[in-house]
């Protein structure tokens, strides 16, 4: 397992994976829109890690620095509870310490993981989507 800085040769797997993900741990929401172009202009101007095993991506985490949010993680499906998104928070922490990120209520999965890996709920927002968990790691807990 290597985690390295995003470059262009991994921009069509990162667009696949963040595609079908999405598809997958969002079930309750409308799906039917997300394309592949979802990655390019939701992670613009984020800081972009990756983790290849075996020469596949096999997922990604994406920070707005000036915030130390992390707006996606997201693991290939056939590698997740393997260590991979373990080993991108803690390339995180690593590198800033405290972290916030939202969570959404429904997705129960990705809940517990932010959980097991420190992260605290601050508050819960209600939305059109289900509503979300605004969570932090640090300092700021």
């Amino acid at each position: 397992m290597e985690i390295k800085e995003f470059n262009a040769c991994y921009l069509e797997c990162l667009r696949e994976l963040y595609l079908y993900s999405r598809r997958d741990s969002f079930s309750w929401l409308q799906t039917d829109s997300f394309q592949l172009g979802d990655f390019d202009r939701d992670s613009q101007g984020e800081r972009i890690w990756l983790v290849e095993v075996s020469g596949n991506v096999a997922g990604f985490i994406s920070i707005w620095e000036p915030d130390k949010f992390i707006h996606h993680l997201y693991v290939s499906r056939e590698l997740q509870n393997q260590g991979v998104g373990s080993a991108l928070l803690n390339a995180a922490k690593r590198e800033y310490g405290e972290l916030s990120l939202k969570c959404m209520v429904r997705n129960q999965k990705a809940l517990d993981f932010y959980l097991s890996q420190g992260f605290e709920i601050v508050s819960q927002v209600d939305d059109e989507f289900g509503g979300y968990f605004l969570m932090s790691f640090g300092e700021q807990t």
